[in-house]
């Protein structure tokens, strides 16, 4: 790129512009690729404290885990009634969030995917820099798409081309900045899309297939289904500063907000801020559940003794 455009770029000026801009989003991309790597996505396993006891069988006769999980785990963990969550074969903790990649062979906080591009998953500590490299792979691409179009435009219209060829090279990197432009703008929109709502990649699936039971219903006042709101979108605004940070540098910029200390609050990728109003009614509707499975094993129960006795 450097090579090509020089020699069609006649304006100083223009040249040290698309000099500077140009190689600050390379540069930025290639900071954000190896941070990716490097930082890793983050796993329970970084925590001594969520590991389970050492010993040959952390479990007791029913399958569950000898000791409790560490307070700084369940005091924000949303457990309602399904108990607190733990890996068998990482033999772990897991925290709200957190998915076991077989890819990867261990528990990854808060992960979005496996990304082969990488060799690494995408989660919780490095889910930030991923957003950003894709977008500054995008803006870049579509730099260098709008100047080599203009640069052939220019060509065509000046009938330049009548005294000068134009090389392979500037036509390859018109196609190869329009295949990058067009094909990487639609992941950095859908990731921006996944942040506005505070979203994983993992729980977008859950909710749209309600796989797993991704999906938590409450009923109206008719007796109409309803779909509960995910419990952990704080608003667009808010959804973006637990990604990014509070800072416009570190929205820009690839700047670590995270720690992998067990008490640095919401940022260590094992506990989450809710949306209280969405919590409440989750509770709710966990308790309307209890009671009518209560309900129900007692009309069971009574099915059961009128036909014992009907028997006798």
């Amino acid at each position: 790129m450097m090579i090509t455009m020089p020699k069609y770029i006649e304006s100083k000026i223009l040249l040290v512009i698309e000099f500077v801009v140009v190689n600050s989003l390379y540069l930025l991309s290639i900071i954000t690729y190896y941070r990716i790597i490097y930082n890793g996505p983050g796993s329970p396993l970084d925590y001594p404290q969520l590991r389970l006891n050492n010993s040959e069988n952390p479990f007791d006769s029913n399958h569950q885990p000898a000791q409790k999980p560490p307070e700084f785990m369940t005091i924000h963990t949303l457990k309602l009634n399904q108990g607190f969550r733990y890996c068998n074969k990482c033999k772990c903790w897991k925290p709200d969030r957190t998915h076991h990649c077989s890819s990867s062979g261990k528990c990854i906080l808060k992960m979005d995917h496996y990304c082969p591009w990488f060799s690494t998953c995408i989660g919780f500590f490095n889910y930030k820099f991923f957003i950003q490299f894709l977008s500054y792979v995008a803006i870049y691409s579509w730099i260098i798409l709008g100047i080599t179009i203009y640069i052939i435009y220019n060509l065509l219209v000046t009938e330049k081309y009548k005294d000068e060829y134009l090389t392979i090279n500037l036509i390859l990197l018109c196609v190869i900045s329009f295949t990058f432009a067009l094909a990487v703008v639609f992941f950095v929109c859908f990731s921006l899309y996944l942040v506005s709502k505070n979203l994983s990649t993992i729980e977008f699936q859950e909710q749209r297939w309600n796989y797993r039971g991704g999906n938590v219903y409450e009923f109206d006042r008719n007796g109409k289904q309803k779909r509960l709101a995910n419990i952990f979108d704080l608003g667009v605004r808010e959804n973006f500063k637990q990604v990014f940070g509070d800072s416009i540098l570190e929205w820009i910029l690839p700047i670590d907000i995270n720690y992998k200390i067990a008490n640095a609050g919401f940022k260590n990728g094992i506990n989450f801020k809710v949306n209280e109003d969405v919590y409440k009614r989750w509770c709710e509707n966990a308790e309307l559940q209890n009671q009518l499975n209560d309900q129900l094993a007692e009309y069971k129960n009574r099915v059961r003794r009128e036909r014992e006795e009907y028997v006798v």
